[in-house]
């Protein structure tokens, strides 16, 4: 599972063009992430695993 933040998303999405996985899922997650709240981070956090578990669960 690859997390990435919005700003880094074109370029996660190009290496995994090169790589071969034109399709590959990310979980993407607003940015920054260096200067958030422990609250913030744990919100963040939420909308990355419900993100995850998506990807993860579908065929």
């Amino acid at each position: 599972m690859v997390l990435c933040t919005e700003p880094f998303e074109v370029t996660a999405k190009n290496i995994a063009r090169m790589m071969g996985l034109p399709d590959y899922p990310f979980v993407i997650l607003e940015h920054p992430l260096g200067s958030c709240t422990p609250e913030e981070v744990s919100a963040r956090a939420a909308v990355a695993c419900e993100q995850a578990i998506e990807i993860l669960t579908t065929p």
